[in-house]
């Protein structure tokens, strides 16, 4: 049985989705695949049960039956914290090799996706390069390519791996389009020669970084005035409409796929928005729109949404929310599949981890 953990340099990498989009692939090939998120730290209730978000969405996504208590047996909850702190020992070893022996049963391969940051989990002993040591895998680092910075980032998680033989390699990800050429010619090479072997760079891509109106409004805490129907379509952006009417139809209409946030009380700037087509309108401080802008707004099929807070608290939540998008849609799933295919060497991963393609 093959296996592999996938970690990251920071939170927020896109190592779910790598986890899920290889996960994918290996099914299409016809093996049979396990996964398992040991530590669960994006803790949801799943009725009335704790659960992780990802493994949720990953369970979902490719169809796995395996019970959520194997998938992550371990979550880290206030309680797990404070006994780490007062020394009160807790025999986490047991719970992962049994969730591990648990989901590994019957399977060709197993991805093991790791906690946040390559360190997450380190005071309970469970860090990225110590669970992929007790399970006896070896690791696929994903690294954000924000800036040039991330090298050292990867060089530095190297000395915390500290056995060199454990690390498989990595895959540069989110790369944005202005930095593709110089990543491939100068830092895939700098790597290659520090023994780092690179299996991919993934360009930066807007599908990935949506997210449904849905999640905006669970985010926001926002209330629905028009469009509930609509809640599923996806969001890559968002605009502040804080100009005069006559520019921001321009504005607007340059990002058609943007939600925008400006204050109840600028009808102007309403209605230009629908006029341009955006995806969502979020009115902020609580103040009602007029029945003009709703009954114009529900006439092209534009969801309306009022939130109790001001316009800065709101744009500072809607950042939040569309960088850290989680694949929980078919169609995330179809386009993490498709950037595989074209930009990750996965024969190579395979290869690595004892499967044909």
């Amino acid at each position: 049985m093959a296996s592999i953990l996938i970690s990251s340099s920071e939170e927020y990498s896109g190592k779910s989705s790598i986890c899920m989009g290889l996960g994918k692939i290996f099914q299409n090939k016809g093996y049979v695949i396990g996964y398992m998120k040991p530590v669960g730290n994006l803790l949801i209730n799943v009725h009335g049960s704790l659960a992780d978000e990802d493994s949720e969405s990953i369970k979902q996504l490719l169809g796995l039956q395996d019970p959520s208590e194997f998938i992550t047996p371990i979550y880290l909850t206030d309680s797990l914290t404070n006994d780490a702190l007062t020394g009160i020992k807790k025999d986490l070893d047991s719970k992962l090799l049994e969730a591990y022996e648990k989901i590994s049963k019957g399977k060709d391969i197993v991805i093991i996706e790791g906690t946040g940051g390559i360190g997450g989990g380190a005071m309970y002993n469970l860090s990225d390069p110590e669970v992929a040591s007790k399970l006896g895998t070896k690791m696929l680092l994903v690294t954000r390519f924000d800036s040039i910075f991330a090298v050292d980032r990867i060089l530095c998680d190297l000395r915390i791996i500290q056995d060199p033989g454990m690390l498989a390699g990595v895959i540069l990800n989110e790369v944005p389009q202005g930095m593709l050429e110089r990543v491939k010619e100068l830092v895939v090479p700098f790597l290659e020669k520090k023994g780092v072997r690179v299996f991919g760079v993934i360009p930066q891509d807007e599908i990935l970084r949506s997210i449904p109106i849905s999640d905006i409004v669970e985010g926001l805490h926002a209330e629905i005035l028009i469009g509930s129907d609509k809640l599923a379509e996806l969001v890559d952006s968002y605009l502040v409409g804080a100009m005069e009417a006559g520019s921001a139809i321009k504005y607007f209409r340059r990002t058609p796929d943007s939600a925008v946030i400006t204050g109840g009380d600028r009808a102007d700037i309403q209605m230009a928005a629908i006029e341009a087509r955006v995806k969502c309108l979020i009115l902020t401080g609580n103040m009602q729109p007029s029945g003009a802008v709703l009954a114009s707004a529900e006439g092209v099929g534009i969801p309306v949404i009022l939130v109790r807070g001001d316009t800065m608290g709101t744009i500072e939540r809607m950042e939040h929310l569309i960088g850290h998008a989680h694949v929980k849609q078919q169609v995330k799933l179809d386009r993490i599949l498709a950037l595989l295919e074209k930009n990750v060497n996965v024969e190579a991963i395979a290869e690595i981890v004892g499967i044909k393609m």
